[in-house]
């Protein structure tokens, strides 16, 4: 488990005798990346010191189980609520039985809702496949105008079949084509056809083969980009997004933290309009 950022004392010692913050909070993250970072910053603001945050990033995988089960429970006593953004590809029984030995009243699960963690717990949560279909729902307009909806995926996203089922809910209820693509070729780039691109090394792959290809973004070929992140506002003069609105997740979470409940709330879903649509 890797310290990026600490509000209060280091693991070692995590309660803080001079603090006057009642809370103590473990937040847990798989991984660092822009949209973390924005969740880790609105859920502090949020919390506005009326408790102790550390951050610690810790690769929980199938790889490492018994090394996460034994960080919980060595901190079991110390934290006062566990906020875990678990986003594993694959959660196995080890990891949900370290999930499930920590008190519900100390548990907040963020971004996927598991129906195997028992009890009552709390949860900001996604839900992938009907907030993609609602958001492509809402912006029917902009996406019928192309005479196909191509969905660019890396399999081992742990989320793409629940988006990918309501990408195909939108495409067969409005008689658009789509397909789906797990690799990119020259091939695949066509004319008046959008793109829905869920990594930012695939996006960034497109774009370059647009640029060869000397295809203009938003007027030759269609691009949306799935999460939010602060170079998208500026990339081939914006790039339209689908996101969870990421701010709202950390202080929805911190909410809950701070009020004690047990709540489960569904995360708003965001359309942002660019020029690359």
């Amino acid at each position: 488990m890797k310290i990026i950022k600490s509000v209060s004392n280091p693991l070692t010692n995590p309660r803080n005798k001079n603090s006057k913050a009642e809370l103590k909070v473990l937040l847990i993250f798989n991984k660092l990346s822009d949209f973390r970072s924005e969740i880790y910053d609105c859920f502090l603001s949020q919390i506005d010191g009326r408790a102790d945050v550390d951050l610690y990033i810790h690769q929980i995988n199938n790889h490492n189980t018994s090394h996460f089960a034994e960080v919980i429970r060595e901190k079991l006593s110390f934290y006062d609520y566990f906020v875990i953004m678990l986003h594993a590809t694959h959660i196995n029984e080890d990891i949900l039985k370290t999930v499930n030995s920590i008190p519900k009243e100390k548990l907040l699960i963020l971004d996927k809702r598991n129906e195997f963690i028992r009890g009552e717990y709390a949860c900001v949560y996604q839900d992938f496949e009907a907030d993609i279909y609602e958001a492509l729902s809402n912006a029917k307009s902009l996406i019928t105008k192309y005479t196909a909806l191509n969905f660019v995926i890396q399999e081992s996203y742990f989320y793409s079949i629940s988006i990918m089922e309501g990408v195909s809910h939108f495409a067969l209820e409005n008689n658009l084509k789509y397909n789906i693509y797990t690799e990119i070729e020259d091939n695949i780039i066509r004319t008046n056809e959008l793109y829905l691109i869920l990594s930012e090394r695939f996006l960034a792959d497109i774009l370059k083969r647009c640029n060869t290809q000397n295809l203009k973004i938003g007027k030759d070929v269609g691009i949306l980009s799935y999460n939010e992140t602060p170079i998208k506002e500026v990339l081939s003069g914006g790039i339209t997004v689908v996101t969870t609105d990421h701010c709202q997740l950390g202080r929805t979470a911190a909410e809950l933290v701070l009020n004690g409940k047990k709540e489960h709330i569904r995360n708003p879903f965001l359309f942002i309009q660019r020029n690359s649509l």
